[in-house]
């Protein structure tokens, strides 16, 4: 007897869920890292651990999502001669979503990695994960062959400023059949808002600093200030003493290792001593 042959993709069934779920609009996007997946029991404690990890363990979040709309990603055909329509596949498909706001920051750092290749889960108003199934226990991301940014930074006389966000993805069909999602039971919209970028700045007096925004310079030593006093050098690199903040001047005193940079530990380090939501880089 010859070997049996088998084609799984040719199993046809027409049947619905007996609990079919409401699809709602999408508010989020969160993008890992290439042929990487979330856990399987996904906690909102996790993801947010994973926000702040090394970068290439890191999870990009990307919110807040106000309109959709799809591009390309339609069924394609082609007669042989004067023979019948045949499929043939999926036309390339890019999905756009506009954000609720301008942000200099994002389109800056979507742009500088628009190149890269990167996996993307999206997630909608009910907190649901969506994704695709790969055939394992774990719902796998949608592959993207890239990920840009188009803006309008400044007011016309008849709308704001927006910014939108295309992801193309890599397979179109697979983006199809391989349709998944999990249910969540917290809301990543509030976790997955990513890392400011930051610099730490000496002030006017000798050993004192300040924390900025790197884009458009915005004072953060208020905020993170304290925060950076009680975990002290368990935070941050070349210090020899402990640290301490002004109110009155709004600013850091650190004592310096000659002939060293003080600077912040990793976004992982800052996160385990409860200073979430930035990232020190070069000024």
């Amino acid at each position: 007897m010859k070997k049996p042959r088998t084609c799984d993709s040719a199993r046809f069934n027409t049947g619905v869920s007996k609990c079919q779920i409401d699809f709602g609009k999408m508010i989020g996007a969160i993008i890992v890292p290439e042929n990487t997946k979330l856990p399987a029991e996904l906690t909102a404690e996790k993801l947010e651990k994973l926000v702040h990890a090394e970068s290439n363990e890191r999870v990009y979040g990307i919110t807040r999502f106000v309109e959709y709309a799809k591009n390309g990603g339609e069924a394609q055909t082609a007669a042989n001669g004067y023979g019948p329509e045949e499929f043939t596949g999926f036309s390339a498909r890019k999905d756009t979503y506009t954000l609720k706001s301008f942000s200099p920051e994002l389109h800056a750092a979507i742009t500088r990695t628009a190149h890269l290749p990167r996996s993307v889960y999206f997630f909608d108003e009910n907190n649901v994960l969506y994704g695709l199934d790969d055939g394992t226990d774990v719902l796998a991301p949608f592959p993207m062959s890239c990920i840009y940014s188009d803006a309008t930074p400044h007011p016309t006389s008849s709308a704001k400023s927006s910014m939108t966000v295309t992801f193309a993805h890599e397979d179109p069909k697979q983006a199809v059949v391989g349709f998944d999602y999990v249910k969540l039971d917290f809301n990543p919209a509030k976790i997955t808002l990513g890392l400011v970028e930051v610099v730490l700045v000496k002030a006017v007096e000798a050993n004192t600093y300040k924390i900025l925004e790197k884009v458009g310079s915005y004072d953060v030593t208020g905020i993170y200030g304290p925060l950076i006093v009680l975990a002290a050098n368990a935070v941050i690199t070349g210090t020899t003493s402990a640290v301490t903040y002004d109110e009155g001047t709004n600013t850091l005193t650190i004592a310096a290792t000659e002939g060293t940079d003080v600077r912040l530990k990793a976004p992982s380090v800052l996160f385990e001593n409860d200073i979430k939501g930035i990232e020190q880089v070069s000024a």
